[in-house]
């Protein structure tokens, strides 16, 4: 026992300031409550009846943060969360979990420091959040629940993401917490929401509006209210689907309203009225990211090249959403018959929404260059530089160097299968030029490589 002692004590003297910790905390985070607590709060040792193992993990812990090997760190602040109910200790492991951003650790620790404490609410939004995020809503619903409870500021209306791919089940699972959200906090209007947007997703407008009629009763000018009332507006071909939206932004002014209707407007092809509600968004002092590129994408859409490219700098000066803006002033550059720059801003486009279009529209310039070695350079130096995008890259390399009539897309193919033996795709492609190449035999055996991994593959059998 005294030898449990002395290690609690030296733990503590060790452990009470807690500044190894300390100094690798996120600055946005406020610094949490030392692993042990202060000598007032705890004049015993309270880690005296533990284990010696136990008390080990946290000493371990300790010290690899000392020497900053934070991974080995977090490793053993863990294993002692798991010995140890104690939830300033499951903190600590998930401060460090979220400074290092390892994701699955953070989920686990968020969980840990929920369970021991349920009414820490930013560890149960933490965990709702996640778990949303990774597609599990069943796991999300017990900790979106708590995270209400602790009165915590979470969206239940997150719990609807990608709400029709769920099983049957999981939709009755999230209907019946809602309701029960709604029962008890009658006056929240986070659910009275959530409930429109419900009945809307599950296909019954009527039952979603009269939600929104209680909500726009409380808060006459709600902003996600409003959007999903005009939203179901304007699905029904009502004569004003604008209405309630023009109503709220001349009341509040809100940005997000406006940018929302100008949107609408450039859907509709309602250029000039769309460009009016983009020019006031603008005038704030630093407009976000989203209306610079929506207004970079209007001047496109009107052949103001030179207007988009003045914004689109102004989005990527930002640090922002570069891959978008790079793409759009790649087409903004295209309109300006400026091939050599709309390159180097494709070049700029990493894997993401627009990627697959930007080495399209790359490709197209390429071939109308005719250029072989400015083709091979494009496409070696892009699978360089965004290596996760390397598939695709190979796709269109080979297919820009077949149609201008070379020889080595079979062997930028060969190359690409190299890399990715499982990729229908390029085995597809392959297998298309061998048998334009009358080389049957090697066509044949890509063909049935093809369907092994996508049985039924239509275009294979065809061929």
């Amino acid at each position: 026992m005294r030898t449990l002692q002395n290690t609690a004590l030296v733990l503590a003297c060790i452990l009470s300031g807690c500044t190894s910790l300390d100094s690798i905390e996120p600055p946005a985070q406020p610094p949490a409550p030392s692993v042990v607590g202060t000598a007032e709060d705890q004049p015993t040792y309270p880690y005296a009846d533990l284990a010696a193992d136990q008390l080990s993990n946290l000493l371990k812990a300790e010290f690899a943060i000392r020497e900053r090997d934070l991974e080995r760190g977090l490793v053993h602040l863990m294993a002692a969360s798991g010995a140890i109910a104690d939830p300033d200790i499951a903190r600590r492991a998930l401060q460090l979990a979220q400074y290092l951003r390892d994701s699955d650790a953070t989920l686990a620790m968020a969980t840990r420091v929920s369970d021991l404490e349920p009414l820490d609410g930013g560890a149960a939004t933490l965990a709702a959040a996640t778990y949303i995020d990774r597609g599990d809503i069943t796991n999300a619903l017990i900790f979106s629940r708590r995270a209400f409870d602790a009165g915590s500021d979470i969206n239940p209306a997150a719990l609807l993401n990608n709400y029709q791919s769920q099983s049957a089940d999981t939709q009755v699972d999230v209907r019946a917490l809602l309701e029960s959200l709604r029962a008890d906090y009658p006056d929240d209007l986070r659910c009275l929401f959530a409930l429109a947007l419900l009945e809307w997703r599950d296909g019954s407008p009527e039952e979603a509006r009269a939600y929104i009629e209680k909500l726009l009763d409380a808060s006459p000018y709600h902003e996600r209210g409003t959007l999903l009332l005009t939203e179901i507006a304007s699905q029904a071909g009502e004569a004003q689907p604008f209405k309630q939206l023009l109503a709220a932004i001349e009341v509040t002014d809100s940005a997000l309203l406006r940018y929302q209707y100008a949107r609408y407007l450039l859907v509709k092809q309602r250029l000039v009225e769309a460009k009016a509600q983009f020019d006031r968004l603008l005038m704030a002092p630093s407009p976000s990211v989203d209306y610079l590129i929506g207004a970079a994408v209007l001047d496109i859409e009107l052949s103001e090249p030179e207007s988009a490219i003045i914004r689109l700098d102004r989005a990527i000066k930002s640090g922002q959403r570069t891959s978008d803006a790079s793409f759009f002033k790649g087409l903004a550059l295209i309109q300006l018959e400026d091939s050599r720059a709309a390159l180097d801003a494709f070049m700029l486009v990493a894997p993401s929404e627009n990627y697959p279009r930007a080495l399209q529209e790359a490709a197209n310039i390429l071939f109308s260059a005719g250029d072989l070695n400015a083709v091979d350079d494009f496409f070696t130096e892009q699978r360089k530089k965004h290596p996760q995008g390397r598939e695709l890259s190979f796709s269109l390399h080979a297919d820009t160097l077949d149609a201008l009539g070379s020889r080595s897309a079979i062997d930028i193919l060969n190359e690409g299968i190299g890399a990715f033996p499982a990729s229908v795709r390029l085995l597809f492609a392959r297998a298309n030029l061998l048998e334009r190449a009358d080389l049957f035999e090697q066509a044949e055996t890509d063909y049935r490589a093809v369907l092994t991994l996508s049985p039924g593959d239509s275009n294979a059998l065809n061929a």
